[in-house]
């Protein structure tokens, strides 16, 4: 007995320090779209101050783009024509270079290869604005741990923390969720719920990490707590 609670001790060891590096390190790809590219590309929408960005790793080597979202004008300084052919036509307007890690543009790229935006748009998942009282409770409890994840996962604040009842409650493994909701807006996040931030060990290997309804709770949970708190300071955490 006591070999396989250390056993299990091991495991739970290792699944936080892979969920500490993907919350400190890889971000979702969605949630990159919708923080650092939406606002001047659309995809599959026409041009807006940059191009659309449908189709893009079609017309564009997976190189020539790593080199591009990190530093496009770095490409325009060495003359590259591709380069200098976009620059030219959309006004010599400078995309700002994008601090992020060869794995999230990977990611990113496999995201836009994947269909994009466009692949969550016919399921797209209920606004957090429309939850009622009772949906709210259930995320909260399904946050807290009051109620099980029919997965049989562990909870979200085994990890992470938020400012509830005017008070920080949770664990302290992962970051803090308080404003998790603004920073990674309602698709991103409707996303990410669906696909949690590490491997966890599931009773029911093939079940979902969370159910549709239990998704969305959590969500509309996330979302009141955001606005609750939206007059404190925010903190700098998040997944």
């Amino acid at each position: 007995m006591t070999s396989a609670r250390a056993g299990f001790r091991a495991a739970t060891a290792v699944f936080v320090v892979l969920c500490s590096s993907f919350a400190f390190g890889a971000q979702e790809p969605a949630a990159v779209f919708a923080k650092k590219c939406s606002g001047c590309h659309t995809f599959g929408h026409g041009d807006r101050v940059g191009p659309d960005l449908k189709g893009v790793t079609d017309r564009r080597s997976r190189a020539w783009l790593l080199a591009w979202i990190r530093s496009s004008q770095r490409l325009v300084t060495d003359r590259d024509r591709t380069a200098l052919t976009l620059f030219e036509k959309f006004k010599r307007e400078r995309m700002p270079d994008q601090p992020l890690s060869e794995q999230e543009i990977g990611a990113l790229l496999d995201y836009f290869a994947a269909g994009g935006p466009l692949t969550a748009t016919a399921g797209r998942a209920r606004h957090a604005e429309t939850a009622g009282a009772a949906e709210i409770a259930l995320g909260r409890d399904v946050f807290f741990g009051a109620r099980s994840a029919r997965s049989g996962g562990a909870s979200c604040a085994s990890c992470h923390s938020l400012q509830a009842d005017r008070a920080p409650r949770g664990g302290t493994f992962g970051a803090d969720l308080t404003h998790v909701y603004s920073r990674f807006q309602d698709a991103a996040l409707s996303d990410f719920l669906r696909r949690p931030c590490f491997p966890r060990a599931f009773p029911n290997q093939d079940a979902a990490p969370l159910t549709d309804e239990e998704a969305f709770a959590v969500k509309a949970f996330l979302f009141k707590v955001d606005r609750t708190n939206s007059r404190g300071s925010r903190t700098t955490g998040g997944w």
